[in-house]
């Protein structure tokens, strides 16, 4: 499988014909060539616009755009540090989430539902687990956003996905880091409640899960443990997982397409368990694991950014396979798309 390079910027919400991308504080849809199809959009006060013009201080500093989401009213959703906008298609911003702990949420931390339901989690490094975690919802298209859920501090590190299932039309959250507190739960109303189907070791700690008909598939975010990072799959019916295979480093990517396909990708961030300074594209067909692509970690330091390959948002309404790939050699932050 070939690749190319469409953007130098993040890609973070596909639809079926259109990229949304963003560069520092502005983020507008180009097509599968690249070509801008839309207004652009800018966001952000002028401190922000200043710090994310340059890739490292982006990076560095955690500025810039992180989170896109479109709307079934065609608002849009996008986060920066510490806030959360809401825009018209016109431009205009017409709300502004903030107060929430943590600069953002995880990589695959917001999600929405076709009813409209916004899904927002929180992340935050507490090291010291002297705080919670709240999961938010809105209900108006995030005009307001209430907590709809609440992990103690002695319950979860923070929370790190909260995802739409569209095959049992049901909502899917995840947890790390310590054994304990890695969880996968499920809500079938909306978020209201929710039930865990798994705990208690590192299997079941990842930061996002791919839709099957048959299974529900992830890669394991071992990063700062010495266990063995794996690629799991559950089976639906029985609940059961499965390892399907080792995995060189911690995964930080996951996406499910239109055709069914899953692809994972790994990352470096200096673990004792990484296998060396590669991050890899991996294709998961059943039980044979492909890998498929691969860059190393550039020379700049960890700090900084680690390597990954991050899959956008909405992955489920196109069958070309779309990342971005951050600190690593010849993709510093760049999208890359399938040819």
């Amino acid at each position: 499988m070939n690749f190319k390079k469409v953007f130098n910027g993040r890609a973070l919400y596909v639809e079926t014909n259109k990229i949304w991308v963003a560069k520092g504080m502005k983020f507008w849809a180009i097509d599968y060539s690249g070509n801008r199809v839309s207004r652009k959009y800018s966001i952000g006060n002028f401190i922000q616009k200043i710090l994310s013009c340059n890739r490292m201080s982006r990076q560095l500093l955690r500025e810039g755009i992180h989170h896109i989401v479109v709307l079934p009213n065609n608002n849009i959703i996008a986060t920066t540090k510490k806030k959360t906008f809401v825009v018209d298609r016109n431009g205009k911003i017409i709300n502004i989430f903030a107060g929430y702990r943590g600069n953002k949420p995880g990589t695959q931390g917001v999600c929405v539902t076709p009813n409209g339901s916004v899904f927002f989690g929180e992340y935050t490094l507490n090291p010291q687990r002297s705080h919670g975690s709240t999961l938010y919802r809105s209900i108006d298209g995030g005009l307001s956003f209430q907590a709809v859920y609440e992990f103690g501090k002695n319950e979860v590190r923070h929370i790190h996905f909260i995802k739409y299932d569209p095959f049992e039309k049901c909502l899917w959250m995840g947890t790390g880091d310590r054994d304990f507190e890695c969880k996968l739960l499920r809500s079938d109303d909306n978020g209201d409640t929710w039930y865990v189907v798994g705990e208690g070791n590192q299997d079941w700690r990842a930061i996002g899960i791919c839709f099957q008909k048959n299974y529900i598939i992830w890669g394991t975010d071992a990063g700062s443990v010495p266990d063995q990072n794996h690629i799991i799959r559950l089976d639906r019916q029985t609940k059961n997982i499965e390892i399907v295979a080792n995995a060189e480093g911690p995964c930080h990517g996951c996406g499910s397409f239109k055709d069914g396909r899953v692809f994972i990708s790994t990352g470096v961030e200096g673990g004792e368990n990484e296998k060396d300074r590669f991050a890899r594209l991996k294709y998961v067909d059943n039980t044979v694991i492909q890998n498929i692509f691969m860059l190393k970690k550039d020379l700049l330091p960890l700090i900084l950014q680690y390597g990954v390959m991050r899959f956008p948002a909405g992955t489920e309404n196109t069958n070309k396979v779309i990342f971005t790939s951050m600190g690593l050699i010849h993709g510093g932050e760049t999208v890359f798309i399938q040819k």
